[in-house]
């Protein structure tokens, strides 16, 4: 069971009596400036259980924290804002309530089929999968609201002017794959949605754990977590598939990937047209600097390499926005490749460049994910930090 999986099953349940009061928790240092730290430490329940009150030894103000239990004690998690290279941050745990209970971020089920979070009075996107979406053939998060725009396209879940109307199956933000045991699972058949196993909320982050069917060839199990960061998006994605029922063989393909379809004003005209009607300006760059869709024999593109995180950025709407798909180092494949055009498309596609891949029956393959919707350009937006921040989180307890 992972983190979320364990989130949609908390509980509040007596545990052991504790022995201690207190527990020191700090968040270790790195070699590189860190953002949107979010650590998870297990406090086992001979030590000290729940409820929670965590406080910054450094501002002495109380951290949101947020709970869940299992046999072996009680998760507790908390975001770390900014964090320093070389620096190190220590928290204290106590047990109690916050005399003032910290806003939330949340998670409704809504009877027209779509989950929709929420977080300081807006709605910051919806996971949409009921029947009236089945014409999309998957299910899929839209819009996703970032500093007060939208920054995935609106067709075709919705008309807006202005829009390119290519690609039917470009759905806001989504996860497919066009070659499984021969067939197109990107384009042409659904992916059906079976059930939501269960939902969480609380001031930390929201989320949920959904099943997906691929026809009889794959079971997907995605795990999705939604920090509460402000006016900036975080989303958490861990996305196993299974051969359920017997061998499948995953193809070579550009199509497929964990994959956003971008706003007009974060698109470009194609490499070697200077100029291209109803195209944005946006722009492309890697982790290693690389930038772009290449022009022919351009090998220094964020289309033909390996990465731990890319960018696609724009202006909508008169805001400069973008968004960052982030690598775990643990995923499968990592680093990823990208299958990204200046049109729209920004995906990470672990097959695109490293080829196929076979699973026997019952074998199962893990993709992990940050997305990162945040407002200004890479370098204003601190990407790199905020990465650093996903990959990089360990806590020492005493």
């Amino acid at each position: 069971m992972s983190l979320f999986s364990a989130l949609c099953f908390a509980c509040t349940c007596g545990s052991a009596q504790a022995q201690n009061t207190s527990l020191k928790l700090t968040v270790t240092a790195h070699d590189q400036n860190r953002r949107f730290i979010t650590p998870w430490h297990l406090v086992p329940a001979n030590k000290l259980t729940p409820p929670f009150v965590l406080r910054d030894t450094e501002t002495e103000k109380p951290v949101p924290c947020q709970v869940y239990q299992d046999a072996q004690g009680a998760y507790v998690g908390w975001i770390v804002p900014f964090l320093e290279a070389g620096k190190s941050r220590t928290f204290i745990l106590t047990q109690g309530r916050p005399q003032v209970p910290p806003p939330e971020i949340t998670v409704k089920q809504d009877p027209g089929g779509f989950l929709s979070f929420q977080a300081g009075g807006r709605e910051i996107t919806r996971y949409c999968f009921g029947p009236q979406f089945a014409k999309f053939k998957k299910p899929f998060f839209y819009p996703v609201n970032v500093q007060g725009v939208s920054i995935t396209r609106a067709w075709p879940m919705e008309d807006k002017a202005g829009e390119d109307k290519d690609h039917v199956h470009h759905t806001g933000v989504w996860f497919a794959h066009g070659e499984v045991n021969g067939k197109d699972y990107w384009a042409k058949l659904p992916i059906t949605h079976k059930r939501i196993v269960g939902t969480f909320s609380g001031p930390v982050l929201a989320g949920f754990v959904a099943e997906n069917a691929w026809g009889d060839d794959l079971i997907e199990t995605n795990d999705i977590g939604i920090y509460n960061v402000g006016q900036d998006v975080i989303m958490d994605f861990s996305t196993a598939l299974k051969a359920e029922n017997g061998p499948v063989h995953l193809g070579k393909t550009k199509e497929g990937g964990m994959s956003v379809r971008v706003a007009t004003g974060i698109t470009a005209p194609e490499p070697g047209r200077q100029t291209q009607a109803g195209r944005g300006n946006g722009k492309m760059i890697d982790s290693d600097g690389n930038k772009g869709e290449p022009a022919i024999r351009d090998d220094k593109a964020t289309r033909k390499q390996a990465a731990a995180w890319a960018d696609d950025y724009g202006v909508v709407d008169g805001k400069t926005v973008g968004v960052a798909i982030m690598n775990d180092p643990t995923s499968w494949r990592y680093p990823t490749n990208w299958h990204v055009r200046n049109y729209g498309l920004f995906a990470a596609n672990a097959f695109f460049i490293q080829g196929e891949h076979n699973m026997k029956k019952g074998e199962s393959i893990t993709l992990k994910y940050r997305l990162y919707f945040h407002g200004g350009d890479p370098i204003e937006a601190k990407v790199a930090e905020v990465y650093a921040g996903y990959a990089t989180v360990k806590v020492e307890a005493q």
